[in-house]
């Protein structure tokens, strides 16, 4: 009986054991547009003992279960989910947010201290490679409301403040790799594939492009070029 009794209690013991949760030191970093780190990020999760902040380099340290479901959420940002099961241990935790875009998003993203306004004004007016290119279906939707001014269309990109008074918006040069390309080709290159985009208009582009230039310059560099 007393036999019994001890191998039940040390059953008890491994079977307590082996359901409790094991837990780990996570450590990584937020970012936005691939790069830019991002301040005062909210870190939850269901098992957290509280609510963690990334700091002004985007870094964030703390512990947590093994099979914690974790959530990234900034204002103006679309929130994201990780499981830390997914990362090895000692592995350095990259999230990196996707802007919603938008002057509402712009004001709560730099008004709530996430980001400062000349770091996401650089952003949007030239957008850097980074994952979120990867979620964009065509190359018109990722520049679509990211860069002011910029109107697109199913025929072409119209820059504000390139109009005349005897004519209406001009059509915008599109500049891939150095060379000029028609509409359906500029159309048809894969947001993965781009590197940066770059917005000329006024003086800028005439300097560069004469009169070819008079409705502004989109300039695409993609990763391929050398």
């Amino acid at each position: 009986m007393k036999f019994t009794f001890i191998v039940t209690l040390i059953f008890l013991f491994v079977f307590a054991q082996s359901t409790e949760a094991k837990e780990r030191e996570i450590k990584g970093k937020v970012t936005t547009f691939g790069k830019i780190p991002l301040n005062k990020v909210q870190i939850n999760g269901k098992n957290l003992d509280k609510e963690y902040l990334s700091d002004e380099n985007g870094n964030f340290r703390f512990i947590c279960d093994e099979d914690e479901k974790l959530t990234f959420e900034a204002h103006g940002f679309i929130s994201q989910k990780i499981k830390v099961s997914n990362f090895d241990k000692g592995d350095s935790i990259k999230v990196d947010l996707r802007y919603k875009s938008g002057k509402k998003n712009f004001d709560e993203a730099t008004d709530f201290g996430h980001i400062s306004a000349s770091q996401l004004n650089y952003a949007i007016a030239h957008l850097e490679a980074g994952p979120d290119y990867s979620g964009y279906r065509t190359i018109l939707e990722a520049i679509e409301g990211r860069i002011p001014g910029v109107q697109v269309s199913n025929s072409g990109i119209n820059i504000r403040g390139t109009s005349t008074l005897n004519s209406g918006p001009t059509p915008a040069l599109l500049v891939v790799d150095g060379t000029i390309v028609e509409f359906p080709v500029f159309v048809n290159i894969a947001p993965s594939q781009v590197k940066s985009i770059d917005v000329l208009k006024g003086g800028a582009a005439s300097a560069r492009y004469g009169s070819r230039g008079m409705g502004g310059v989109v300039i695409v560099r993609t990763k391929t070029q050398n």
